[in-house]
C-alpha cells in the first residue's frame, strides 16, 4: 500500500531531533536518496518505509502519512 507522506513535517521531526538527513537514514534503515525523496515530497511512499521512518522517530507514521485512496482504474 501507498502513502501520501508529509515530508516536511518529516524532515522538522527529523531536525527537532537533532539528526543529519545521513544519521537519520540509517537509523530508520532506508537510504539517503529515499529520505530525500520522501522530505521533498516527490510521490507516495511504501507503508513499509513510513513504518522505518515512524521507527526512528518513536511516533506513529499517521502523525505524517495518510493511505491513498483507490480509485478504479
Amino acid at each position: 500500500m501507498l502513502l501520501e507522506v508529509d515530508g516536511h513535517q518529516v524532515r522538522r521531526m527529523r531536525g527537532c531531533r537533532g539528526f543529519s538527513g545521513a544519521q537519520f537514514a540509517r537509523m530508520a534503515r532506508i537510504s539517503p536518496k529515499t529520505l530525500r525523496r520522501v522530505e521533498l515530497n516527490r510521490g507516495p511512499v511504501l507503508r513499509k518505509t513510513a513504518r522505518k521512518i515512524g521507527a526512528a522517530l518513536e511516533v506513529d507514521p499517521r502523525t505524517f502519512a495518510r493511505a491513498i485512496s483507490r480509485r478504479p482504474a
